[in-house]
């Protein structure tokens, strides 16, 4: 019998999201959280590194000349225990917050030190290396510290090569502004006031880089804020800054949110904030979203094919004519044809020869069966293409999963946005390209049972309005 060779065609299947932040979850630090002001938390090796007004710093708390409590760092333990970070930065002055590179090999922080001339010690930024042995060594000043200006809470991005800080420099916007500043050559570039689309004419503190580009800050002067702080984001697109948006719920509350850091995925982070009233304290945040540690590209399902018989013998127009059959019902002329089978199901194809001198059907030699499956799997969609700024839909119901009994539809958008349900929207709002990953999973039936996931991912394109 002869063997009929299908070739599988090009099929184009789209791909669809949801704003909020519901799927986060912040609670209260309890371990490092006092009466006092703890603030400005970051992960350090297996702990975590923090600001705090706590009392057992030498023989009392620092205070400034107001009588006021000043910050020192503090590092938390993964058991719990607490202790100053480095002892010999321990003074009657400010010291915080700390930024760390990836590799916690360099860090800036904050400090008051006395400078000649000055009727206030200045705050100015330090940098400092680790070695081998895990001390902190060639401490060295910021090229731009000013003893008419105080420098706050430095960030440094992951390859220690871009410094973000706050600082009330005289021509900025408003009171403390958001400045860059780059290294190059071993030396940082002048501070670059970041502008009308992060500053404002209140203050603008604490932020906070995060690799994918996202560029985190708390401010009073923006959203008709009336005295208390709320946090914000903001990222460069073709060199400019995006006009700041303000953060959801939970991560603003109702009274002080500070200073904001996320993990690289965004499902872990730390925040500062007064949501409990009196004191700033440290929050965890986390999120339900699990992780999609197996998730593979979508496969599609193709339903358009090239039937053809490559062993036939001869093929003779003239002597020959040649047709394919299909579920003994279509005919199609031809004896190499292109079909878009209507759905999935089993076909039975049968190629019939019709001798045109003898005026005779020849007996069918070449049979084939196909069967047309929709893969099982998460099924995503949405425009392949979509411009920054526009609300997108997107739509995991042609999801086929036929060994599951309830599910929970999952997103992660890529960008740090997450995402529950059959049908969710989504916006960009910077371009690049974005891996949107959709999980599907059993809800449990019991407090003991571990739900299955199953996930799949797609690659979407965001570009530019007017592009």
């Amino acid at each position: 019998m002869k063997r009929a060779i299908l070739v599988i065609g090009t099929l184009l299947i789209l791909l669809p999201a949801a704003v909020g932040q519901d799927y986060y979850k912040v609670r209260k630090q309890t371990r490092i959280s006092s009466n006092l002001d703890e603030a400005s938390a970051v992960p350090y090796e297996d702990g975590v590194v923090y600001i705090t007004q706590s009392n057992s710093v030498g023989a009392s708390s620092p205070t400034d000349q107001k009588g006021r409590k000043l910050y020192t760092i503090y590092f938390m333990e993964k058991g719990g225990r607490k202790k100053p970070f480095r002892e010999e930065l321990v003074s009657q002055k400010h010291e915080g917050p700390v930024s760390f590179t990836g590799d916690f090999k360099t860090m800036v922080f904050s400090q008051q030190r006395p400078v000649a001339g000055s009727r206030v010690d200045p705050l100015g930024l330090y940098f400092a290396e680790k070695n081998e042995a895990g001390e902190w060594i060639n401490e060295r000043a910021f090229e731009f510290n000013d003893r008419e200006a105080w420098l706050f809470s430095p960030a440094l991005s992951q390859d220690g090569r871009t410094l973000y800080f706050s600082a009330n420099y005289e021509g900025g916007l408003g009171g403390y502004d958001i400045y860059r500043s780059k290294l190059r050559g071993g030396v940082w570039t002048k501070p670059e006031n970041l502008g009308p689309s992060v500053n404002s004419p209140g203050n603008e503190l604490y932020p906070f880089i995060h690799p994918l580009g996202r560029l985190y800050f708390s401010t009073d002067g923006r959203d008709n804020n009336v005295g208390d702080f709320d946090l914000f984001m903001t990222a460069l697109v073709d060199g400019k800054w995006i006009e700041a948006v303000k953060l959801d719920a939970p991560l603003n509350g109702r009274t002080g949110d500070y200073q904001v850091w996320f993990s690289d995925n965004f499902k872990e982070g730390y925040l500062t904030s007064t949501r409990r009233g009196g004191s700033k304290d440290v929050y965890e945040i986390s999120t339900r979203i699990p992780e999609f540690t197996s998730a593979e590209p979508i496969k599609k399902t193709y339903y358009k094919y090239q039937i053809r018989d490559r062993k036939l013998d001869t093929v003779d127009t003239e002597l020959f004519r040649y047709s394919w059959v299909i579920n003994d019902t279509l005919e199609i002329p031809g004896h190499d044809i292109i079909y878009e089978f209507p759905d999935t199901g089993t076909y039975h194809l049968e190629l019939r020869v019709f001798d045109i001198q003898l005026d005779t059907l020849l007996e069918p030699q070449t049979f084939k069966t196909l069967a047309i499956k929709l893969k099982e799997q998460a099924v995503i969609s949405c425009p392949d293409t979509i411009s920054v700024g526009a609300r997108v839909e997107f739509d995991g119901r042609n999801t086929y999963l036929p060994g599951f009994d309830d599910f929970t539809y999952l997103w992660d958008f890529g960008d740090g946005s997450f995402g529950q349900g059959k049908v969710v929207t989504h916006s960009y709002l910077y371009p690049g390209r974005f891996r949107v990953t959709l999980g599907v999973q059993e809800r449990p039936k019991n407090r003991r049972d571990i739900p299955e996931m199953r996930s799949n991912f797609k690659n979407v394109i965001v570009v530019n309005s007017g592009q």
